[in-house]
């Protein structure tokens, strides 16, 4: 598995700029393992689409060896939405994966959907922005330091929610890992990838 992945640069999770500029207000640095795309891609669509569960824990642990926050005391996995008609968080199984490596609890009982948000796969990038920024909401999280875990980056919509959603609870995220980035175009996707 470790083959068909190529960590990007640090992103900001919240605007996708590359993490380090002055892009936007209170910058979270995000984790990609790759692009979206290829071997990556089929692992992420059998995993989330296709019921291959048992891939979610050693994708998970995939990324705690890549990416370390020593920062983090939890993680927490962006929940399923509520409509949604998986069986199982995907991205609950890549934060199992990730505390077997770091050795700090994953849980997903913090964050909720408060709203009947559909589902964002599928829909228009000028769609997905129509969240409303307050659409989670978090039990208290006064003092600790959450590391999210999501399992695809496309416009970041869905982990501003997340974010905004900790900051409310008192909580503080210090990054977010996210198994693959999808890049609005082929022109872009060059300079995602380390050199």
């Amino acid at each position: 598995m470790r083959s068909v992945v190529s960590p990007l640069p640090t992103f900001c999770a919240k605007c996708g700029a590359p993490y380090g500029i002055e892009c936007c207000s209170g910058s979270v640095p995000c984790h990609a393992l790759s692009l979206h795309e290829g071997i990556s891609r089929e692992l992420m669509l059998n995993l989330k689409y296709r019921n291959s569960r048992s891939l979610g824990i050693p994708m998970g642990r995939l990324m705690g060896e890549t990416f370390i926050d020593k920062d983090a005391d939890i993680l927490i996995p962006v929940p399923l939405h509520r409509s949604g008609r998986r069986e199982y968080n995907q991205s609950l199984l890549l934060a199992e994966g990730i505390s077997q490596v770091w050795n700090i609890p994953a849980d997903d009982k913090k964050l909720f959907w408060k709203n009947d948000i559909l589902p964002q796969a599928g829909k228009t990038s000028s769609s997905r922005h129509m969240m409303p920024a307050d659409a989670m909401g978090s039990k208290s999280l006064e003092g600790r330091s959450v590391v999210l875990v999501d399992d695809v980056y496309t416009t970041g919509n869905t982990l501003r929610a997340a974010i905004s959603a900790v900051e409310k609870a008192a909580g503080k995220v210090c990054s977010v890992l996210v198994w693959s980035r999808r890049v609005p175009s082929q022109d872009n996707e060059a300079s995602w990838v380390k050199q």
